[in-house]
């Protein structure tokens, strides 16, 4: 009979201790919903079961009656089974576990237990904080990511192995971060873990574990670990709160009603083609008012008022007009193509505590203050002023804006409209709206939505690129401004000679309105903070950039 050394009894002992692998999804309760029944939505369908004495911690385990149905596939299936063919009906069960830790609740669900609860009643954002506090940042495997632009675009960016942000491609000005998954600093807490508002966790564990776990995770939440690798998720962050929003769409029909439009202004949700659009607001029609060429925040609030039949100086928008109101969009025929949410219309910013929030297309945002301020004073230092371009009439379009500056000038080209495309290139592209003598590529637009004016922005940086790399581009270029103004052509210069640096400037000029808070600071931040992106990217591709406010004459 062999014996058993110590050694092998002890590793035997060391196996019988390990636990199983399980990958468990957390949430966290908030402190106002005070018991695990004041978060269901619908207790009286679900079976309790408090945990036993002998547990350890407090809990309580809520199960749903599973009945068997039938797959929506089936009857697809069985058309090609005239004679009927065997398939089994299938059961999700689940279940929702609660549990007390470090004097909060935590909920772990299992199966689709998470439709359970009210989703007012989780802490948002708890698995992304936990694990940005313990993940090692050079062991990420996946981020979630929303890109704002014209389209807000979600995508999820795999690598192949662990590894740093870099291998993300992650822009800190346009990207939100939502889920990461990666591995732990700290192998002892997992394996693997990731989230957004939950917290999928990969770990060997056992069911006595979890509320030592839970007040492990609760400690990691609270930290402030991530601001020395990740600091920039906190610039920008997506409201979520149904509490936040809600309390935040309440202060801003306070500051309408105040008539308080210093940091307030209607722009169109989308991008559309402004040549013969129209608008209509709440309570309009084409047969009794003419329709309005741009959108004005006063002028909606007389629209409104005459729709309620009272006087405009008295007229209070209501919380139900708020929801409900719709602005609509029709063409020179005066046929309506599309219709929008006035909320969502609205361009606002609230400075609240230590926060800005932003209100964009009908989503509201928190941005940090610092980080806000800092944005406006690097779009400040581009601020210029442009004598060569007049005042714009109140309500007139850019291309006759664009026209009636260079009528009659010989210090501009009009270029709005007139498309290039470069060899080997997709789609063609407009150089600019205005060229002038003084070698500045001037791109125009009326104030509205970021992403309109982020388009403005981007679209300028994309053509001076090709402009500098391609001298197909600069020989198009040159031609279109020779048949317009031959004098002004001739500082074009050679075009098989690239430009030098500091040669040509790049200037953004947008037709807004004098305000208060003086310029750039009515610039929406969204718009700000686009625009000191792409200066950015301009100076180092050797341009000379600028910033300009184009008034509008009454």
């Amino acid at each position: 009979m062999l014996g058993t050394s110590p050694e092998s009894s002890a590793s035997m002992k060391k196996r019988t201790l390990k636990h199983a692998t399980r990958t468990l999804t957390f949430l966290l309760i908030r402190r106002e919903f005070p018991t695990p029944e004041s978060t269901l939505k619908e207790p009286h369908e679900l079976t309790k079961t408090p945990l036993p004495k002998g547990t350890g911690f407090k809990g309580v385990l809520y199960t749903a009656d599973s009945t068997p149905k039938q797959p929506r596939w089936v009857p697809f299936v069985e058309e090609a089974f005239p004679e009927g063919v065997s398939i089994p009906e299938g059961m999700l069960p689940a279940a929702l576990l609660f549990l007390r830790a470090s004097d909060r609740w935590f909920a772990v669900t299992f199966g689709h237990a998470r439709r359970f609860l009210k989703p007012e009643s989780f802490e948002m954002d708890f698995g992304l904080k936990v694990t940005l506090n313990t993940v090692d940042e050079k062991k990420l495997r996946s981020l979630d990511v929303r890109t704002i632009e014209e389209l807000t675009v979600h995508t999820r960016r795999q690598v192949s192995r662990s590894s740093g942000i870099d291998a993300f491609s992650i822009d800190d000005v346009r990207d939100l971060l939502g889920a990461v998954t990666g591995a732990p600093t700290d192998s002892s807490l997992a394996k693997r873990l990731g989230g957004r508002d939950s917290l999928s966790l990969t770990a060997e564990i056992a069911f006595s574990q979890l509320a030592d776990k839970c007040e492990v995770l609760l400690a990691s939440y609270e930290s402030t670990h991530y601001q020395k690798s990740f600091a920039w998720v906190d610039n920008i962050r997506l409201i979520r709160d149904v509490t936040i929003r809600q309390f935040l769409d309440d202060e801003l029909l306070r500051t309408l009603n105040a008539r308080d439009f210093q940091k307030i202004h209607l722009a169109p949700p989308e991008v559309i083609d402004w040549d013969g659009v129209g608008f209509l607001y709440p309570g309009e029609s084409v047969r009794h008012v003419d329709v309005h060429s741009d959108l004005d925040l006063e002028e909606c609030f007389a629209a409104m008022a005459a729709q309620s039949e009272v006087e405009s100086g008295t007229f209070e928008l209501s919380s139900e007009q708020f929801k409900s109101a719709r602005i609509r969009a029709v063409d020179a025929s005066g046929t309506e193509y599309e219709k929008w949410p006035l909320h969502k219309c609205l361009v606002a910013e609230l400075s609240k505590g230590d926060d800005l929030h932003v209100l964009s297309a009908g989503q509201w945002f928190r941005i940090e203050k610092v980080f806000a301020a800092r944005t406006l004073k690097e779009a400040s230092a581009y601020v210029k002023e442009l004598k060569s371009l007049p005042p714009a009439k109140a309500h007139q379009r850019e291309d006759e804006y664009n026209k009636g500056a260079a009528l009659g000038s010989t210090e501009l080209v009009p270029l709005d409209k007139v498309l290039d495309k470069p060899k080997g290139a997709r789609s063609r592209f407009e150089a600019c709206d205005l060229f002038s003598n003084a070698r500045q590529f001037i791109h125009v637009k009326k104030m509205g939505k970021s992403s309109c004016l982020s388009h403005l922005f981007s679209q300028g940086a994309v053509s001076a690129e090709t402009f500098l790399r391609d001298e197909d581009t600069r020989q198009q270029f040159k031609r279109r401004v020779e048949k317009l103004n031959p004098v002004l052509a001739k500082i074009l210069g050679d075009p098989e000679r690239a430009p030098t640096r500091g040669e040509y400037e790049v200037v953004f000029a947008v037709i807004a309105k004098a305000n208060k808070l003086g310029w750039p600071q009515a610039l929406p931040f969204f718009s700000q903070l686009n625009f000191v992106r792409q200066a950015d990217r301009l100076r180092t591709l050797g341009y000379k950039v600028a910033l300009c406010r184009i008034d509008v004459r009454k």
